[in-house]
């Protein structure tokens, strides 16, 4: 996977990449030192385990044991091949790419193509309706609703015509093709095959992802249509767009909430530019879904309290009555607002200003209080005592669910829980052993259930063998080399490496680690390695593929040093597991006391032992298998003898 691309090119990208820049565009970083930690998007973090190297311009997680470059965190993080990374990052930068046939290929798995196709679909939108006459009464609608100039330039709002091909008719005048549009979700297809516009007559809302490109959009009927139709209609989902991973205004609310730590969750596209208007920069909005998990990971990255602003309908008090197993499940500060008089926030914001709306956002409840409170209604505890049983208990099972989730044996978490318990006491007048007991035997029932679904699970896969830890520590012994688990087969990456296993620091045999570890620390002794190791001879196939790296390099007269090396390797895998390598190297070194060189000449010793022994096992299969004559078997025999004499390291089966 080294090499496909001119490495002079990867050097110049990556240089030009500032990697604090690009993971902040995808998290809350905190400086530490010199460098920076945040929370990995790569799994549910509770407490920063992402660290940045600013020297070295790599990333290393220690929980999920991920690592790399800015080439494989994008690719991990958008799921995009080597080549989608670079040119994404190159048009970051200002660099533009060579194209060696001076033809430009299009492919609709091409993610940088669809982020293209989207921007300009927006820009065809967004330039309808504030140039086309045919736009005059969606610009009349917008004045209506309150919407200024400023924010319709803002947030790129759109028209689209009410005829079916308008926007396909516009595609194909620049010669490329309509699977492009099918693929990021704007037209759709009839019975007959034919493909025209999804959205016809609307405004249009375009959607971007917190890095601010396009990824999706949603069609506001205009008034007056027939009732026939769906009053909002959005894209399907795409490669680039899950409605329950994006949220509506984040590119441009991210910044004040970072700043604030606090995030105000909307319904409504006029509800978030509305709330902008009106001095509330902070405000997004869920799309066409209810708030769910995949939400508050993304909102977890900017703040600490997502307050969520609900419509004063029946509908949204139902809402808010489904969302408080997020609130237990998470360790975020949920609170929730209703607006009084069945106002969405777009129009309480036009009728009563900003002021009463701020005053009610200060005062929001968190998710348990207003469930509770839900529950009880106007009943009183103390004297309705089955119905606040009946409420307590429903609240209970919810907690012991949403507990399940979370690591108990966090500090933060098993308080939280407490604290949770404490509150239930004092307003249901009960002790809190009696409601600890109660929760226990809620969480008894679930562990059981799990324990069920996890028998089932290993029952599915007792097939497949679990490499073993082992110790960075331990002795570099002949046979652990020869022996170690790690030699079993290693998958080759796809394009999309974060779909696959990564390559643990474990997988590496205790020789390779040692061995590799000298080399990113010690670039002058490669070229002594790569004369001592024969890359066939190392057991695991992810050494195999690393010291070919290292091959290359040396054979192309390139840089040894390990920012050298990494750039060229193009496989997020790879990339991951050189990290992991230079980390676990430069925590040891500082207790070595053997200088490098000499570390690898003892190394290269017991290595050097591999030649012999592996003749000596085909030698005695060539005995077991009975195939020679005699005189064969005698001569075969009498080698065999005289190696084990020479070289104590292997012993003679007992059967001889």
């Amino acid at each position: 996977m080294a090499f496909a691309i001119d490495n002079e090119i990867k050097d110049r990208v990556r240089s030009s990449i500032d990697i604090a820049d690009l993971l902040g565009g995808y998290m809350q970083l905190r400086r530490q030192g010199a460098n920076y930690v945040g929370l990995c998007p790569f799994h549910e973090d509770r407490r920063p385990s992402l660290q940045i190297n600013v020297a070295r311009q790599i990333w290393k997680c220690w929980v999920c044991d991920l690592g790399g470059d800015v080439f494989s965190f994008l690719m991990q993080k958008e799921q995009l091949s080597f080549p989608e990374a670079l040119a994404m990052l190159a048009e970051r930068a200002g660099i533009e790419l060579p194209k060696p046939d001076g033809k430009r290929t299009i492919s609709v798995d091409n993610k940088r193509e669809l982020f293209g196709t989207m921007a300009w679909v927006v820009a065809q939108y967004h330039h309808c309706l504030t140039n086309d006459e045919s736009a005059q009464a969606a610009r009349d609608y917008l004045a209506q609703r309150g919407i200024n100039q400023e924010s319709i330039a803002k947030f790129k709002i759109g028209f689209a015509p009410p005829q079916w091909n308008w926007l396909c008719d516009r595609f194909a005048a620049t010669n490329q093709p309509l699977s492009l549009l099918d693929s990021v979700g704007v037209v759709a297809k009839s019975d007959r095959g034919s493909t025209y516009d999804r959205f016809r007559g609307r405004v249009i809302f375009p959607i971007a992802d917190p890095q601010g490109r396009f990824v999706s959009m949603g069609g506001r009927l205009m008034p007056g249509e027939p009732d026939n139709q769906a009053k909002y209609v959005n894209c399907s989902e795409t490669r680039l767009y899950q409605k329950n991973q994006q949220l509506y205004g984040l590119d441009i609310a991210r910044h004040a909430i970072a700043q604030s730590r606090t995030a105000v969750v909307m319904e409504g596209y006029t509800d978030v530019i509305m709330a902008n208007q009106f001095g509330i920069p902070n405000a997004v909005a869920v799309c066409g879904t209810a708030l769910g998990e995949g939400h508050l990971r993304l909102l977890k990255r900017y703040c600490d309290q997502v307050i969520l602003l609900l419509d004063g309908d029946i509908a949204g008090r139902k809402r808010a009555n489904e969302i408080l197993e997020l609130f237990l499940g998470h360790s975020i500060d949920l609170r929730i607002v209703t607006l009084p008089d069945e106002l969405d926030p777009c129009d309480f914001l036009l009728q009563r200003d900003v002021e009463p709306l701020r005053d009610l956002l200060s005062n929001a409840v968190d998710a348990l209080e207003f469930k509770v409170s839900d529950l009880l209604g106007d009943i009183d505890p103390y004297q309705d005592t089955h119905r606040a049983n009946v409420a307590l208990e429903q609240v209970l099972e919810l907690l012991a669910k949403a507990s399940g989730k979370t690591d108990n044996s966090n500090d933060s978490t098993s308080l939280r829980l407490d604290q949770i318990v404490l509150r239930l006491a004092k307003r249901f007048g009960l002790e809190t052993s009696l409601l600890r007991g109660r929760l226990a035997e809620h969480r008894k029932k679930i562990t059981q259930q799990q324990k069920v679904r996890a028998a089932m699970t290993r029952e599915k896969t007792k097939n497949v063998e679990s490499h073993q830890t082992r110790s960075a520590n331990d002795p570099l012994l002949l046979n652990d080399f020869l022996n170690d688990s790690s030699s079993e087969s290693f998958e080759q990456a796809s394009p999309f490496s974060v779909s696959t296993q990564p390559i643990a620091y474990k997988d590496l045999s205790a020789v390779e680690r040692e061995l590799f570890e000298i080399l990113v620390q010690r670039e002058d002794l490669v070229p002594l390695a790569l004369e001592r190791f024969d890359e066939q001879l190392l057991p695991s196939e992810a050494g195999k593929s690393l010291m070919r790296v290292y091959v290359e390099c040396d054979f192309r007269g390139l840089d040894l040093d390990f920012n050298s090396v990494m750039g060229t390797i193009e496989d997020a895998r790879m990339k991951s597991l050189l990290v992991s390598i230079e980390s676990h190297a430069s925590a040891k070194n500082a207790r070595l006391l053997i200088d490098a060189r000499e570390r690898l000449l003892s190394l290269s010793e017991t290595f050097s032992q591999v030649d012999l022994v592996a003749e000596q096992h085909r030698r005695m299969k060539m005995l077991e298998s009975n195939d020679l004559d005699d005189s064969s078997q005698m001569q075969l025999l009498q080698d065999v003898l005289q190696a084990a004499r020479e070289n104590k390291t292997w012993k003679l089966p007992e059967s001889l």
